[in-house]
């Protein structure tokens, strides 16, 4: 596999363990208070690449970590700090790695289980991004096949990764509020401006969360969650968008436009013993037209689906 994608930070914001801890049997909203966690999910899944000439992500081994000190929180590749606190709401300002560049990255699949690996997929790429100008463009004479793969070559009527310019990573922050309905409803609402000057411009999303237990003693939870993603125009422009500097090609020339991606997830947890859970998620988000009518973009979602073990330290 020619490309592998980072969007491990992708993957861990639908599952992040701060969901999975409760500080009591009967609270599922309730988190553990200065406790570090780690854990590692060992199994199978995918997340889908909606970027022409990307391939899919496969997920095998997963690493979690987190802390929730009183104010102070770290989840992943999220540092937060909630300053106001009440047992309906609470408020937080967050800062956090935004995952569009995750697209858009390049590892061998071995270097997801190096050293640091808990930490890996919140650095900057391996490779400085400096080099503002395209890649060389597609070979006009090469056949018109698929895309992916090491030897998949392009038409010159399709624009794909390997034509445009670099694009860079970016960190965003913001302010993050939640409200709690009664054990397990939860609604969430996040804002972000991008804090490095990358793509100058925001994000948001709203999303509502059930998380039912079940059985007794209650060894089993299901989380469900509806939602809805906002993109800037100027977001989708820079990762989406295609300018003279990515082609010479005036009839692939695009102008992103700002978008709204409706989701859906389920997750399932069942514990076996005091650290061992068995685990399944799912996530399909549905892309805007203002992102799918790039041609850059080859399908009108994303999805991600996971299933295996989950072992807490």
């Amino acid at each position: 596999m020619k490309y592998f994608f980072f969007l491990l930070p992708i993957y861990l914001l639908l599952v992040s363990p701060y969901s999975m801890a409760s500080c009591e049997e009967n609270n599922e909203q309730c988190i553990e208070v200065g406790q570090w966690d780690f854990a590692v999910a060992l199994g199978a899944g995918v997340i889908t690449n909606p970027v022409r000439g990307g391939d899919n992500v496969p997920l095998v081994v997963l690493p979690y970590i987190s802390y929730y000190g009183d104010k102070f929180f770290v989840d992943n590749t999220s540092l937060g700090y909630t300053f106001l606190e009440q047992p309906k709401y609470d408020v937080s300002l967050v800062a956090q790695l935004n995952t569009e560049r995750a697209y858009f990255e390049r590892f061998h699949p071995s270097n997801i289980l190096v050293s640091n690996s808990f930490t890996n997929e919140s650095n900057t790429p391996s490779t400085p991004v400096t080099n503002p100008h395209p890649d060389t463009g597609t070979d006009s004479e090469q056949p018109d096949d698929a895309t992916g793969g090491d030897n998949d070559k392009q038409s010159p009527d399709v624009i794909t990764i390997d034509d445009i310019s670099k694009r860079d990573w970016a960190l965003d922050g913001g302010i993050m509020a939640h409200w709690y309905f009664e054990e397990y409803g939860k609604l969430s609402i996040l804002w972000l401006y991008d804090a490095t000057g990358t793509y100058k411009g925001h994000n948001g999303r709203i999303d509502y969360s059930y998380s039912l237990p079940l059985g007794m003693p209650r060894v089993a939870r299901l989380k469900l969650k509806i939602g809805a993603e906002y993109k800037s125009q100027k977001l989708v422009d820079y990762y989406y968008g295609i300018s003279t500097i990515d082609t010479e090609s005036e009839r692939h020339l695009y102008n992103g436009k700002a978008a709204v991606n409706p989701f859906i997830s389920i997750a399932f947890n069942y514990r076996v013993n005091e650290n061992w859970q068995i685990k399944f998620s799912a996530k399909q988000t549905w892309l805007d037209s203002g992102i799918t009518n790039s041609p850059l973009i080859d399908k009108k979602y994303t999805s991600n689906i996971f299933i295996g073990g989950l072992y807490e330290f």
